[in-house]
């Protein structure tokens, strides 16, 4: 490829027409567009943002159980948005309330395998699973799981209250744009919020006006236990890295920067990284790139490591709590947005620079006595969470969406 039609010629074009921070700018929203697929038919691909506003017509339950339509994206493995949302159907139906899922898809078909998806990589729940139509049964709350299934929710009329079940503040996965701006505008609905954890809770509020209840996370006792890591014996440090290149929110290429500086440092540290493919980004050290595991076998990897890092430049992830029930350190960016669930007692949080992320992780493999203080005291934190309470708290805020009180809640108790 010659200079002429070069991205660094394009950049430089940008730079002397617009001048340095506009033409930085501009090439950084071309970047983040051309990273995206590019539609083939505005019409055909987004004429479902301009569904029509029907709001809730029932009136609401006297009280529970409840009749609970639940709004969901395509169902695909490996998502800890969809872990959450079956987790709460699977205890909502131990408490006798009626789950109904309704899957927004283009592909019928496909249905089999979504249900099979739920049932078997998720939780064995029994509610009914369909595609969603034209129609949807009477429900007391219908639930939106994302900014897509919000203009789904939009239309549906007969429910009591529409909910929003919040997982990530999503304008924050675009450029600036058409996609930013269709997201932001769900949460100018008249829905009620269930987000995860108080930073998105704040955000809606504070710019939308959004009243919401929040939860919190845990992690799965089954798989993740401070148990003896195999192959224990290793000599050298490890340092695993929850590395997503295609997801910009987990800060791919900082992690990247930051390794390098630990490499430089201590070059006897040993690096894995989890969560992307094998063989397809060239690495400035060297590591062991493990891929995409099975839940089965994160458990045996976490215990292997002294030290994670994991970023999150949105809402906090469910990996660090998993990370400290095994005994693992962690590091992460400092911020609202992940302090919310985590702290600098039970993780060593620094400012998103490779640098200072770089020196959190060397202090943590330098000081085995400041490392395993922390370990403890995340094992500690993470010893009083309990997925049940979570599943409570999102349970009493459709109730309180709902305007009933908590002894008209507590019928199934």
């Amino acid at each position: 490829m010659g200079w002429r039609n070069s991205p660094a010629q394009r950049v430089y074009s940008l730079l002397t027409q617009k001048g340095v921070r506009a033409g930085i700018n501009t090439a950084l929203d071309l970047w983040a567009r051309r990273r995206l697929s590019v539609p083939k038919d505005v019409d055909s691909e987004f004429n479902w943002i301009l569904s029509p506003n029907r709001p809730a017509v029932l009136p609401p339950p006297t009280a529970g159980p409840l009749r609970i339509n639940w709004i969901l994206p395509e169902i695909v493995r490996g998502s800890g948005g969809l872990f959450n949302i079956f987790r709460t159907i699977f205890e909502f139906e131990k408490w006798n309330h009626q789950n109904r899922i309704y899957v927004v898809s283009k592909s019928p078909e496909t249905i089999k395998q979504a249900i099979d998806i739920a049932r078997n990589d998720y939780f064995p729940i029994t509610s009914p699973i369909e595609i969603l139509e034209d129609t949807v049964l009477d429900s007391d709350a219908t639930i939106a799981t994302s900014w897509e299934t919000a203009y789904s929710v939009r239309s549906i009329p007969n429910t009591a209250r529409k909910f929003y079940f919040v997982q990530d503040f999503e304008p924050y996965f675009f450029a600036k744009g058409s996609l930013s701006e269709f997201s932001a505008q769900t949460y100018q609905w008249d829905f009620y919020g269930l987000t995860a954890g108080q930073w998105i809770g704040s955000v809606l509020q504070k710019e939308f006006q959004m009243d919401s209840s929040a939860f919190s996370f845990s992690y799965d006792r089954s798989q993740y236990a401070p148990l003896p890591a195999p192959n224990s014996t290793h000599r050298k440090k490890r340092v695993l890295f929850y590395a997503r290149p295609r997801t910009e929110r987990r800060g791919f290429e900082l992690g990247i920067l930051a390794l390098k500086l630990v490499a430089q440092k201590l070059p006897d540290t040993e690096f894995v990284l989890v969560g992307f493919p094998t063989g397809s980004v060239k690495l400035p050290f060297a590591a062991q790139v493990i891929g995409v595991l099975d839940v089965s076998k994160l458990g045996d990897l976490y215990r292997s490591c002294d030290v994670a890092l994991v970023l999150s430049h949105t809402n906090a992830s469910l990996l660090p709590l998993e990370l400290m029930a095994c005994g693992c350190a962690v590091v992460s960016n400092a911020g609202p947005n992940v302090e919310w669930l985590i702290n600098n007692k039970i993780a060593a949080l620094a400012p998103p620079t490779p640098e200072a992320l770089s020196e959190a992780v060397a202090q943590l493999l330098n000081d085995d006595h400041l490392r395993s203080s922390i370990t403890s005291a995340a094992l500690e934190f993470v010893a009083q969470t309990d997925w049940t309470h979570e599943a409570r708290a999102v349970e009493a805020g459709i109730y309180k969406g709902l305007g009933l009180s908590a002894m008209q809640s507590l019928h199934h108790e």
